[in-house]
C-alpha cells in the first residue's frame, strides 16, 4: 500500500480491462477464425523455414545453394505478387486463401515422404521452395487485406497489432518446435506437424461467413488493367509511398542474417540444429515484445521518429551479431533485431490500412509484400559473399548498409522525421485528390 492507501499493483479488473482492451479485435467471431488460421500457418511457416535450410545445408554443406533456395522461394513473389494483390481485389479473399493453404500442405506431405524414404534431392528443395513461394504471393495479399475488412473500422488498428503479434509471437513457437521435432526426432516429423497445422488453418478459414467479407465493390476491366490501376493510385499517394519505401530497407538491406542463420548456428556458434531453434526463438521473443510496444504506442503521435531509431537500432544489432562468437550474447542481438523489425512493420502496416481504401488494399498489400520477393536479388550475392568472405563479414556489412541508409534518408526527409498523425491525414488527403478514380462495380 501506498502512503495514500492506494493499492501500488494492478487489480483484477484493471488487468481484465487491459486483456480486453488488447485483444479486443478477437471479439469478432470472423476475425477471431481469420486469426486463428493466420496463427497456424505462420507457425508452420517458420517450421518449414528452419526445416528446409537445416535439410538445404546438410544434403549439400553449401551457403550458395542456400541463396538459391531462399532465390527459389522469393522468385516467384516477384511474378505474381502484384497480380495476388490484383486477385485478393477481384475475387473471394477466402477461397484463395483456402486454395493456397491446401497447396502448402500437399507440399509438405511430398517432402515428408521423400526424406522419409530417403529419396530427397536437393532438386527437391528448389522445387517446392518455388511451389511454396508461387501459393504465398496470392495467400499474403487476401490475408493481409481480408484482416481489417473483417474487424472493421473500429478494431482496425487493434487487429493489425494482433496480427504482428500473431506473426512474431509464431517466430518464437515454429524454430523452437523445429528445433525440438528436428533434433529428438526427425524431419519428415517436422513437415507432418506443419501439415496438421495447414489443416487447422483450413479449417478456420471455412469457418468464416461468406457475408461478413462479401464487397459491394469490385474491381472493373481485365487483370492488367486492375494492376495498372492500383500502381497509378499508390504513385499518385504520397503516404503510402513514403510507408513502402520505410519498410522496404530493413527487408532488403538487413534480412541477409536470417538466410545465414544455419550457418551461423553449426559453424559460428557450434549449437547445432536445437540451438538454431533456440536462435531463431531469440528473434522472435524480441519480434513478440516489438509487436505490443507499438501497440502500446498506436496513439504516440511522432511515428515517423520512432521508425528512424529503430531502423538505426536494427543495424546496430546486425553489427553486434555479426562478432559475437558467444550464443547469450548473439541471443540479446537477434532479439534487438526482432523486436525493431516488429515494431517498424507494425507501425507501417497500421498507416497503410488507414490510408487505403478497402477496394485497392490487396493491390496495396501486394506492393508491401512484393519488397520481401526482391530479397533473392540480395541473397545470391550474399550466399557468394559467404562462401568466400565468411558469415560474419557478410552480415557486419548488411548492417553497416541499413544503419547509413536509414541516417541518410532521417536526416534528408525531414517530413518523414517529423510524421504525425495530422500529417499522415493531410497527405492522405493530398493522395485521394491527386490519385486516379477507381473503377469498380
Amino acid at each position: 500500500m501506498s502512503a495514500t492507501g492506494r493499492r501500488l499493483v494492478p487489480t483484477t479488473g484493471s488487468v481484465q480491462r487491459y486483456l480486453a482492451h488488447t485483444f479486443a479485435a478477437l471479439s469478432v467471431r470472423d476475425y477471431r477464425y481469420l486469426w486463428m488460421g493466420t496463427f497456424a500457418t505462420q507457425i508452420g511457416q517458420w517450421l518449414q523455414q528452419v526445416a528446409q535450410g537445416w535439410l538445404a545445408y546438410a544434403l549439400t554443406d553449401s551457403a550458395t545453394f542456400l541463396g538459391v533456395v531462399a532465390f527459389a522461394r522469393g522468385m516467384p513473389s516477384l511474378l505474381l505478387t502484384l497480380p495476388g494483390g490484383v486477385f485478393a481485389d477481384r475475387w473471394d479473399r477466402q477461397r484463395i486463401m483456402v486454395t493456397s493453404q491446401f497447396i502448402t500442405w500437399t507440399n509438405a506431405v511430398i517432402l515428408a515422404g521423400l526424406v522419409a524414404t530417403g529419396n530427397i534431392q536437393p532438386w527437391h528443395l528448389v522445387v517446392t521452395s518455388f511451389i511454396a513461394g508461387a501459393t504465398q504471393s496470392f495467400n499474403q495479399p487476401a490475408r493481409q487485406s481480408l484482416a481489417p475488412q473483417l474487424a472493421g473500422d473500429r478494431y482496425m488498428a487493434n487487429a493489425v497489432s494482433l496480427n504482428a503479434i500473431s506473426f512474431n509471437s509464431s517466430r518464437v513457437l515454429g524454430p523452437s518446435l523445429a528445433g525440438i521435432l528436428i533434433g529428438f526426432w526427425s524431419i519428415p516429423a517436422c513437415y507432418i506437424f506443419i501439415a496438421g497445422l495447414l489443416t487447422w488453418a483450413m479449417y478456420s478459414t471455412l469457418q468464416i461467413r461468406p457475408s461478413a467479407h462479401s464487397r459491394a465493390q469490385r474491381p472493373r476491366g481485365s487483370v492488367w488493367a486492375n494492376l495498372v490501376e492500383g500502381l497509378s493510385y499508390i504513385r499518385h499517394s504520397p503516404a503510402i509511398l513514403m510507408l513502402l519505401g520505410i519498410a522496404a530497407i530493413p527487408v532488403l538491406l538487413g534480412m541477409i542474417y536470417q538466410n545465414l542463420m544455419p550457418i551461423f548456428a553449426r559453424d559460428i556458434l557450434h549449437v547445432g540444429p536445437s540451438g538454431l531453434g533456440i536462435l531463431m526463438t531469440g528473434i522472435g521473443a524480441g519480434s513478440v515484445v516489438g509487436s505490443f510496444i507499438a501497440a502500446a504506442l498506436s496513439d504516440y503521435p511522432r511515428k515517423g521518429i520512432v521508425m528512424i531509431l529503430c531502423g538505426v537500432t536494427f543495424g546496430a544489432g546486425l553489427m553486434c551479431f555479426a562478432v559475437s562468437h558467444v550464443l547469450a550474447f548473439s541471443l540479446i542481438a537477434l532479439a534487438l533485431i526482432g523486436g525493431c523489425q516488429a515494431l517498424t512493420q507494425a507501425l507501417n502496416q497500421t498507416l497503410l490500412f488507414t490510408v487505403t481504401p478497402n477496394e485497392i488494399r490487396g493491390r496495396v498489400m501486394s506492393v508491401f509484400q512484393l519488397t520481401w520477393g526482391l530479397q533473392p536479388i540480395v541473397l545470391l550475392p550474399a550466399g557468394w559473399l559467404t562462401d568466400h568472405f565468411g558469415p560474419q563479414l557478410t552480415v557486419m556489412v548488411s548492417g553497416i548498409l541499413v544503419t547509413i541508409t536509414i541516417i541518410v534518408i532521417g536526416g534528408l526527409r525531414g517530413e518523414l522525421r517529423n510524421l504525425r498523425e495530422e500529417d499522415l491525414l493531410e497527405m492522405r488527403e493530398a493522395g485521394r485528390q491527386g490519385a486516379p478514380q477507381l473503377a469498380t462495380r
